[in-house]
């Protein structure tokens, strides 16, 4: 019978794994495969020469076979290495056009339709978008679900597992197109938890009900009737500026909101990209 192999034997680790496998390494094996010169191919990945050693002696530990010679003064690869050289040359150049392609795809953003029309004519010239119009907390389950990158929200909710950046904030208020209108009857969206907020402090500061002329479906709706009207509606203020409305003097306390991107972390180029976007929002929905 033959020998009975020893636990120990079983656990040994493989000789090679490419589960240490860096890209970084392989691009200087490369550089250096074609500069017949290590030490040159050090400088132009700006390593020392020891560091470069210790990369293509990576790439060897992780294929688990000998590619080159190891001489002082030149970059010799056998003949694996000459194997692997043009196998190496094909998958990088196929990972940087894959992610070339990444980078050129469209930020996916979903919103409302009233912070859309603040937060996306500005950014038009910076970023090819795709835009999506639905309610916050279906915008929040977009992004959780990978079906956006990003989503425009007001800071009325908890929101788990994704990045909360604040691109600005602001009050909601009863807005009208007429300076000193007398009190009246005013337009309010569906129900949302700034309308409640206004419904109770009404009651608060009045102990009577506020009448209600009219519930709408959309923010921009109120704005667009209040600004060619004589009506008072209920909007937050960085529609209302656009607008020209003005806030009246016979409601009570406003209500206070932030304006959120939330997105999950998706790479450092996509980062670089958004991170222009939240710069240009942070802009749009600053009143100071």
């Amino acid at each position: 019978m033959g020998k009975r192999k020893r636990k120990s034997d079983e656990q040994q680790p493989p000789k090679y794994s490419l589960r240490n496998l860096r890209i970084a390494d392989l691009e200087l094996f490369i550089s250096a495969a074609h500069l017949k010169n290590l030490g040159q191919a050090a400088l132009l990945h700006h390593l020392s020469q020891s560091a470069a050693s210790a990369a293509i002696q990576r790439v060897e530990l992780a294929f688990g076979r000998s590619l080159c010679t190891h001489e002082k003064r030149q970059f010799r690869l056998t003949t694996e290495g000459q194997l692997l050289l043009i196998r190496a040359q094909n998958w990088v150049k196929h990972l940087r056009e894959t992610v070339a392609a990444q980078d050129s795809l469209p930020i996916r953003i979903a919103t409302t339709h009233a912070i859309a029309r603040v937060a996306i004519p500005n950014i038009l010239t910076l970023e090819t978008i795709e835009l999506k119009l639905m309610r916050p907390d279906s915008a929040y389950g977009a992004v959780l679900r990978d079906e956006v990158d990003v989503a425009l929200v007001l800071d009325n909710a908890p929101w788990e597992g994704v990045i909360a950046n604040e691109i600005g904030k602001g009050s909601f208020q009863l807005y009208s197109a007429k300076l000193d209108i007398p009190q009246s009857a005013v337009l309010l969206p569906e129900d949302q938890i700034e309308v409640l907020t206004l419904q109770q402090r009404w009651q608060q500061v009045y102990s009577q009900p506020l009448h209600v002329k009219a519930r709408l479906p959309s923010w921009s709706l109120i704005a667009d009737i209040c600004s060619t009207s004589s009506e008072v509606g209920f909007l937050p203020d960085f529609l209302a500026h656009p607008f020209k409305l003005y806030p009246v003097s016979w409601q009570p306390a406003p209500s206070r909101y932030r304006v959120l991107a939330l997105y999950r972390s998706n790479g450092e180029a996509f980062q670089q990209r958004l991170n222009h976007l939240l710069c240009q929002w942070k802009q749009v929905f600053s009143h100071d």
